[in-house]
């Protein structure tokens, strides 16, 4: 029996979002054949990935003496299939991991397309109710290192984007899989109930402190740590001015038409930033709740 046996699904409730047709990107007809063109990219010597968004979320990959590792699964198995295909065509180590950097269905609906691959997430992951059909069959708490021949990826569960969020950093070629904790050159989706900014931010000044060259991120083109950093300067003053408008007493509503917030890219859907924002102002609210009964 393989390590991993789900039924195909094709779509989900719990995506961040809701297109019109999933394989079908801008409204443009190249993509009517889901997954057709999906193409594991060779971004170094040892690391591929698709960042073209036709997977709706990225995919990468890790190539090791002894077995290759897969980041996230897009959001189907005709697209996974598709990159997996791509990717053996120019590997020679085979496919034995799969890492999910969690649980929203446009890095998971893939998994299908994995059975045969040992299906590593966070213990949080594990423990969403939701992600019941998707069952990891490796865990960990805080961090795990996968190590070949010298070579190692670390694997660190931060939080922030959700409970479940981890990344993936790639010593040996200063690179790192970010999941969602960036969403390169896009304003960010925000709109899950486990949203959680402080964490968020903690994770991004990590980001800015490590040694990486290249970002693959969860969604958008391949970035620097620059990007990071961009993220940071809007999360550090965006919280601040949402504990302001909390302390003077700002409803929900009138917190999330606020004017005054720092400008931070085109959002992918109308409501991504207005959603960030009401999700924002309830986790500040709930702080200082929580600072006032200490």
């Amino acid at each position: 029996m393989p390590p991993f046996a789900v039924a195909e699904h094709t779509y989900s409730a719990y995506l961040p979002f809701r297109p019109k047709a999933i394989c079908m990107i801008a409204g443009s007809r190249k993509y009517t054949q889901c997954g057709m063109s999906m193409r594991a990219e060779r971004i170094s010597d040892h690391v591929y990935s698709d960042t073209s968004g036709e997977g709706r979320g990225n995919i990468g990959a890790i190539e090791l003496p002894n077995f290759t590792i897969v980041v996230d699964s897009t959001i189907s198995m005709k697209t996974a299939k598709a990159f997996r295909s791509s990717l053996e065509s120019q590997t020679q180590s085979p496919i034995r991991k799969l890492v999910l950097t969690h649980h929203h269905s446009d890095h998971t609906l893939g998994i299908p397309a994995f059975k045969d691959c040992e299906v590593i997430a966070s213990e949080p992951y594990r423990r969403l109710k939701r992600t019941a059909k998707y069952q990891p069959t490796l865990t960990f708490e805080e961090s795990l290192i996968l190590k070949d021949e010298g070579f190692s990826v670390e694997i660190v569960h931060a939080g922030g984007h959700t409970k479940d969020s981890s990344y993936l950093y790639f010593p040996k070629e200063k690179t790192l899989f970010s999941g969602d904790l960036i969403f390169a050159k896009t304003f960010f989706y925000a709109g899950d109930r486990t949203f959680n900014p402080e964490g968020w931010t903690a994770v991004l000044n990590q980001f800015t402190a490590m040694d990486i060259e290249k970002i693959v991120p969860g969604h958008g083109p391949l970035c620097d740590k620059e990007e990071a950093s961009v993220y940071l300067e809007f999360f550090n003053k965006t919280s601040a001015i949402m504990d302001e408008l909390v302390q003077k007493g700002f409803s929900e509503r009138q917190a999330a038409k606020y004017k005054e917030f720092p400008p931070f890219y085109q959002e992918y859907q109308e409501g991504v930033r207005a959603q960030a924002l009401v999700n924002w102002y309830h986790f500040s609210k709930k702080r200082a709740h929580k600072h006032m009964e200490e």
